[in-house]
């Protein structure tokens, strides 16, 4: 058919995009499964929305394809965001915008496919070319932005984190939808600016990322070197849970200390991991991680809801500590 070629060579680029994004993680918190992943949620969001769209278009006309249709997608591709958020398989702002332009590129792909069978052939191929490629920039920068404003705003996960930038990703797919400007302007404008806002945001995230991983580190190997060496319980810490013995059986306070060193102990390997992506050096499965998580889980359920919230000051479960956890599984 006319203007396929074109078509699908308008996610090439944006390809091409991804994959830079995706090498610019330079502590590999994604792995090309999961971003494969996230273009196959994104294609899964275009075809829920289609239905609704073509009913919702028949009913409202015109104006719902300009005003109602990007809120419907926005929050659609946004569906996958937040579910990674809420499973705390994302928690900086390079993973969440790789993930978001992934959820958007497939969005865009099956997009451009409807509406290469829907619309009639262009004169000209470059035509579905500019087009093909400002939609796939466009849906994938604004649920990146969703993305990596969620991360930043939700210290721990909240519903209402979304708001804002989910907010701004519907203002600028309407806008984009106006055409306040000629097709090809757009597209030059978005991919002059996206790609240097991307790189600007990864630029901020992994010093920040750094300096987490840096400072937790050393923290971690603090507390495993005072628990070796036996001077834990005289640190504040350690304080604080010899206080809890006259509010706890001594069997569940020695559960309460173990749950502490394997959490740390844990903590510690996960950076240690990342560490090692970031110097080039290839995955080294550990066999004792899943039997130590899985003694996690019987200390937890053992020490009970009381316990965890009693060990809550000692144990920080923030959505980058949860996060952290899910790496090791």
């Amino acid at each position: 058919m006319p203007g396929l070629v074109p078509a699908l060579l308008s996610f090439v680029p944006v390809s091409a995009l991804l994959l830079s994004l995706n090498a610019l993680d330079t502590y590999r918190l994604l792995t090309l499964r999961r971003v494969v992943w996230a273009v196959l949620a994104g294609v899964a969001a275009a075809l829920v929305c289609y239905p609704l769209n073509t009913l919702n278009f028949a009913r409202w006309g015109g104006d719902y394809a300009f005003l109602g249709a990007p809120a419907l997608e926005e929050v659609a591709k946004a569906a996958y965001i937040f579910y990674c958020i809420a499973r705390h398989r994302v928690a900086f702002p390079v993973d969440a915008a790789v993930t978001g332009f992934a959820v958007g590129a497939g969005f865009a792909l099956l997009e451009n496919l409807v509406y290469l069978y829907q619309l009639p052939a262009p004169d000209s191929p470059m035509v579905w070319l500019v087009r093909g490629l400002g939609t796939a920039l466009m849906h994938g920068g604004a649920t990146a932005i969703v993305a990596m404003g969620t991360v930043t705003l939700a210290a721990r996960w909240r519903w209402w984190a979304a708001l804002p930038s989910l907010a701004l990703a519907i203002t600028l797919h309407i806008l984009y939808n106006l055409g306040t400007m000629p097709a090809l302007e757009r597209t030059a404008l978005i991919l002059l600016t996206l790609p240097a806002l991307l790189a600007a945001v990864f630029w901020k995230s992994e010093r920040m990322l750094a300096g987490w991983l840096h400072g937790k580190l050393d923290s971690d190997i603090e507390v495993l070197g005072m628990m070796e060496s036996g001077t834990f319980l005289a640190s504040p810490r350690g304080r604080y849970l010899e206080a809890l013995r006259d509010s706890f059986p001594p069997e569940v306070v020695a559960d309460l200390f173990c749950l502490i060193r394997l959490s740390v102990e844990l903590s510690a390997q996960a950076k240690g991991d990342l560490l090692r992506r970031e110097l080039g050096f290839p995955d080294e499965p550990d066999p004792g991680r899943a039997a130590m998580l899985k003694e996690m889980a019987y200390l937890e359920e053992n020490i009970g809801m009381v316990g965890r919230a009693a060990i809550a000051p000692l144990l920080p479960m923030s959505a980058r500590d949860r996060w952290e956890r899910q790496r090791v599984k």
